[in-house]
């Protein structure tokens, strides 16, 4: 299914480019499933569904001011989207009761979405900043 791969894999880069990268948290409503099913286990990260997607986004930006999703590849089947990037930003907020480093971080990540109806319903990956 050429056309649910090709929408798979646009969804990918525009929930990356927008909401990750531009903070749009508002098209979290449009773009994420009310019942998103999360496989990513960080700390810190709690709740279900669009609030927590959400939170994600609004703790990792809080504490990287600067932060981007830089994506290299985005490979796709039928309603799976894969990518694999950097994220990049300096550490200049808090997180949990951690003091900010002020130190650049950069480190490698893999993602994973899972769409239907124009929509992530589920997400895999490694936490990584």
């Amino acid at each position: 299914m050429a056309n649910e791969t090709e929408a798979s894999k646009a969804l990918m880069r525009q929930i990356t480019e927008e909401i990750w990268n531009q903070g749009r948290v508002e098209l979290i409503d449009d773009l994420i499933s009310d019942d998103f099913v999360d496989h990513i286990d960080a700390p810190g990260l709690e709740g279900s569904g669009q609030a927590r997607y959400r939170s994600h986004i609004e703790t990792t930006r809080a504490m990287f001011s600067d932060f981007r999703n830089e994506i290299d590849l985005v490979v796709g089947e039928d309603d799976i989207a894969v990518s694999y990037g950097r994220v990049v930003g300096t550490n200049d907020g808090e997180r949990m009761g951690m003091p900010a480093t002020g130190k650049r971080v950069e480190c490698e990540t893999i993602g994973l979405l899972r769409c239907a109806d124009g929509k992530v319903v589920e997400r895999w990956g490694l936490p990584t900043i």
